[in-house]
């Protein structure tokens, strides 16, 4: 198996490098050297160190949800200083909004993330009188969000390919989605990077009204079935999962095409299997002899899930429905009939997809990395061993990655992993 390592090696420096970007300001752990061009031949070189206000940032990133941004600044004031300076920064883009992120391990700069466009939500700020400081906490948002403005109604009759549907939508103006996705602007390269595959099969759709154009996408997304499978089966082998990426450059491989070449942020539906043995999975180690690199490693079921297994053998999965009950809460209720022709109780396609999320892929994990790991887009498999004094131990086995947050700090730089398994380990 031609399988890597996700930490990519065993030695970490931690070197947290921070740049922000807001209207024409910059700021962060950042320094650049710069040549120019003078009239006898020669270079002048010079180096730009940008003012450093930043404490700390923390980037959540969770599959099928937009990307959340956490900073925060302390502005140091002297006799010189004038107390607004950051008021004047965040005015400057009140119309736009716009923050740029790069971040990462400058111990590592080949796994850079680059230039992650977001909206700035909200900025609160506290003032300290025994240091002179005004500290700021802003909030920001994926540019993704703005998807969720607008309420519409999508008519379906009939059956459909979800992905039919879904590209529809992103190339119809009317929705504006491909302003906000500026990397699938062009139809050949969202083709090339393989961003929604079209190999699911077509499926009764229901029609949505009074719904946000990003809240249809994702119901498109919990609709497709893989080709070959019958879509009123509850317990589905696969399944498909929307990610949401704001990069806009970088050496992230996307099938024949690259992040730098797709050019702005972009969303990208992933098929998951349970029975797939991903040769091209990452590799970890949790234990010997990555130890003194995973500072946490934690299973996240309530209950141990071991018990289960019989349990979930004789279960029927036809049976069990999700529906809304009378104070709009989801609960799951026994319902024998619904695999009948009455359409009153047929079971919906998104729910097919819900059970087999819940019960075929029931282990998740939460791990923490010091120092940066390679830039490993949500949903990608990563194959984890599990060692205790060199036995290994039950919950190894292949997983996806559906949450990463990244924090930085002068502290150091983290990374959180949650995992869910999708196959057990095979050795």
């Amino acid at each position: 198996m031609a399988n890597i390592s996700l930490i990519g090696g065993l030695n970490r420096v931690e070197a947290p490098f921070i740049k922000i970007t807001i209207g024409d300001y910059t700021f962060g752990v950042y320094n650049k050297e710069a040549g120019t061009l003078l009239s006898n031949g020669f270079y002048q070189a010079s180096k730009i160190v940008y003012p450093n206000f930043v404490k700390s940032l923390t980037i959540d990133k969770i599959n099928g949800q937009v990307n959340q941004y956490s900073l925060s600044l302390v502005y140091p004031i002297t006799p010189s200083d004038d107390p607004n300076f950051f008021e004047k920064v965040f005015s400057s883009v009140s119309k736009t909004r716009k923050i740029v992120f790069t971040y990462g391990d400058a111990s590592l700069p080949n796994y850079i993330y680059k230039n992650e466009e977001a909206i700035i939500t909200s900025v609160r700020s506290s003032f300290s009188m025994k240091s002179s400081t005004i500290s700021y906490e802003v909030t920001a948002v994926s540019r993704a969000m703005l998807a969720s403005s607008g309420c519409y109604t999508f008519v379906n009759t009939g059956n459909k390919k979800p992905s039919d549907e879904i590209k529809r939508i992103l190339y119809d103006k009317t929705y504006g989605l491909q302003q906000i996705f500026t990397g699938m602007s062009r139809p050949e390269y969202v083709e090339l990077a393989g961003l929604i595959p079209g190999n699911d099969q077509e499926v009764p759709l229901d029609t949505k009204s009074n719904i946000s154009v990003l809240d249809y996408l994702k119901y498109l997304v919990d609709c497709m079935i893989p080709e070959g499978v019958p879509y009123n089966n509850n317990k589905q082998k696969s399944f498909y999962i929307l990610t949401i990426v704001d990069i806009i450059s970088g050496e992230l491989n996307l099938g024949r095409i690259t992040a730098d070449e797709l050019g702005g942020p972009f969303f990208r539906i992933m098929r998951v299997d349970k029975d797939i043995d991903n040769s091209d999975a990452y590799d970890l180690d949790i234990g010997f002899p990555s130890n003194n690199i995973i500072t946490s490693f934690e299973i996240n079921n309530n209950e141990n899930y071991s018990i289960f297994y019989d349990w979930q053998k004789e279960l029927i999965p036809t049976d069990y429905v999700l529906r809304l009950d009378d104070a709009g809460q989801w609960e799951e209720i026994y319902a024998p009939t619904i695999s009948s022709d009455n359409e009153e109780y047929r079971t919906r396609v998104e729910d097919s997809t819900w059970w087999s999320k819940l019960t075929e892929f029931p282990i998740t994990v939460r791990l923490t990395v010091k120092g940066l790991i390679r830039p490993a887009i949500l949903m990608t498999h990563v194959r984890l061993k599990v060692y205790y004094y060199g036995k290994k131990h039950i919950s190894s086995g292949l997983y996806i990655i559906t949450k990463q947050t990244d924090s930085i700090s002068s502290g150091g730089y983290r990374t959180n992993l949650t995992l869910t398994r999708v196959r057990g380990d095979t050795d």
